[in-house]
């Protein structure tokens, strides 16, 4: 048995203006990451991934987890889900490593010749799944394509004009400085794929085609997915060649199958069976605090929640230490402000606190009648179902507000919220830094899309922006503040919890990672 549990440090997480902005050169190695999930089901199992009767080598790896991705395309959704699997079978320009410093990935070197003109190189002899070398062509009109996709244009804001300055050399010149371009250019919505696919119209989620390390060879609606190594891999074939994503959405369903030898990994642990899992010998248990913050989305343009003081009152009604203990089992913090407290800058200053006296003279400025203010919070997994179970509960104690669960399957829920077609839900944003968190969550130009509070305040966009084009350090820290003041005060939706990310894996399993972004590296796993 082997338990680890690591600290975040609230300075690793963010490094905007001087680690982006400084100007390097050569190759990044290390880890990714960005944004939320689900799918998976068996075909190749017995073929080496929970053993061999015949004793030979492993060369499977089966993942467990409770959520089916949307989409496997890069454009088409923002789903943490969906990243994960984007990150097998795709690259971007530059990654996240394990400290979620933003490095290079498929560019050599790059130049930042102001503060508005970045010259990137290219590596070379970079092979698509298809057999395609990838050029600047390619890189062009990846970043153009993010630009037109709504799920993830928010991540092609900072990218400006983008020109080819020959087959391996590409100049992004920003509109105005941008503070987070280089991590944008992580995130999954930019990374890289045949410009000559894109033009005609190929189906990218029937075909995944990228430079990543995984090819998807079968995806089983509703049961598993399947991915081989891709031999051509510009650093280096994967160690084991075969991974399958089996999606099991009930919690103690996959700590039995791994207990039983039926997968090898799960992604989302059930937090009742964690201790049982570290005590098992022959399996380890990880858990370290992350980026992933949690909260309850009410959509603010519709009655009650367009009222401040009402959406302070629910706020401050709310036990959310109560939450953290009931649905994550203790995995995980109560937070009150409106961002991730992990980044510099931020603060919870202003944020409604839970106060049940407090929560009632709110309720009592608002002018509602609690017994008219009933809604329906969605809940899209078993952790969100038993954190709404909270809030019903402090919601009637301590208000008189009468509050119904709807269980609901992730696509459809993403879908739902996404266009404002709901009152109140249970959801996360993740994040590997803070200016793309508010830029997805609380921009209206994010609205249809990740804003999915509908929050529209010109001072919140203006600030936000502020936050984009500010390249000093200590002057972007200070707007981080301002912002995160004035969201708390404005209160668009409740806070609930930050969650540890926690994972649960055979022993025998060697190369082990996973970011506080929740970012993982399958290709530096291999077998013992």
């Amino acid at each position: 048995m082997k338990k680890t549990m690591r600290s975040l440090a609230p300075a690793l997480a963010l490094s905007l203006a001087v680690g982006l902005l400084a100007g390097c050169s050569g190759s990044g190695e290390a880890s990714d990451t960005t944004a939320a999930g689900q799918e998976g089901a068996e075909t190749t199992a017995e073929a080496g991934g929970s053993g061999d009767a015949s004793g030979s080598a492993k060369d499977t790896l089966i993942i467990a987890t409770a959520n089916e991705t949307p989409s496997v395309t890069t454009n088409l959704h923002n789903a943490v889900a969906g990243d994960y699997l984007n990150k097998m079978t795709h690259n971007g320009l530059f990654k996240t490593d394990e400290n979620m410093e933003v490095v290079p990935d498929l560019v050599e070197s790059y130049e930042n010749t102001s503060d508005t003109e970045w010259i990137f190189h290219l590596k070379q002899g970079v092979l698509f799944h298809n057999g395609e070398e990838m050029t600047a062509e390619d890189v062009k009109a990846s970043l153009e394509l993010c630009k037109e996709s709504p799920e993830v244009s928010q991540y092609s804001m900072s990218t400006g004009t983008v020109e080819v300055v020959d087959d391996y050399t590409v100049k992004i010149t920003t509109d105005g400085p941008q503070s987070g371009l280089l991590s944008d250019l992580c995130h999954h919505g930019n990374a890289i794929l045949p410009a000559d696919l894109i033009e005609s119209g190929h189906d990218f989620n029937s075909e995944p085609i990228g430079t990543g390390p995984y090819k998807l060879v079968a995806w089983n609606k509703g049961e598993n997915l399947e991915f081989e190594a891709f031999e051509d891999y510009f650093d280096g074939e994967a160690p084991i060649k075969h991974v399958i994503w089996r999606v099991i959405p009930e919690g103690s369903s996959r700590t039995m199958a791994l207990e039983a030898g039926e997968v090898d990994m799960i992604i989302e642990v059930e937090s009742t069976d964690m201790a049982r899992i570290s005590e098992t010998d022959g399996l380890t248990l990880f858990s370290e605090p992350g980026t992933a913050h949690n909260f309850m989305m009410i959509n603010n343009e519709i009655a009650p929640f367009n009222n401040i003081d009402f959406r302070k009152a629910i706020a401050s009604a709310i036990d959310k230490a109560a939450i953290v203990q009931v649905a994550l089992n203790g995995d995980g913090s109560p937070t009150d402000a409106l961002v991730p407290d992990c980044f510099p800058g931020t603060t919870d200053e202003g944020a409604p606190s839970y106060d049940p006296e407090q929560a009632k003279a709110y309720l009592e400025a608002s002018g509602l009648d609690p017994t008219q203010c009933g809604f329906t919070i969605i809940c899209s997994d078993d952790t969100k179902l038993r954190a709404g179970q909270v809030i019903q509960s402090s919601l009637k104690e301590n208000l008189g507000i009468d509050v119904q669960l709807e269980s609901m399957d992730l696509a459809t829920y993403l879908d739902v919220t996404a266009t404002g077609d709901y009152e109140a839900a249970i959801g996360n944003y993740t994040s590997s830094n803070l200016l793309a968190y508010v830029l997805g969550v609380y921009h209206s130009s994010s609205i249809n899309a990740s804003n999915k509070t509908r929050t529209n305040d010109p001072e919140i966009d203006a600030l936000i922006e502020k936050v984009q084009a500010t390249l000093d350090p200590e002057e972007n820290e200070a707007a981080i503040t301002e912002l995160s003041i004035a969201l708390n005060e404005l209160c668009p939706q409740v806070p609930l919890y930050m969650k540890n990310n926690t994972r649960a894996y055979k022993s025998d399993l060697q190369g082990f990672n996973v970011n506080a972004g929740g970012t993982t590296y399958y290709e530096l796993f291999s077998w013992n």
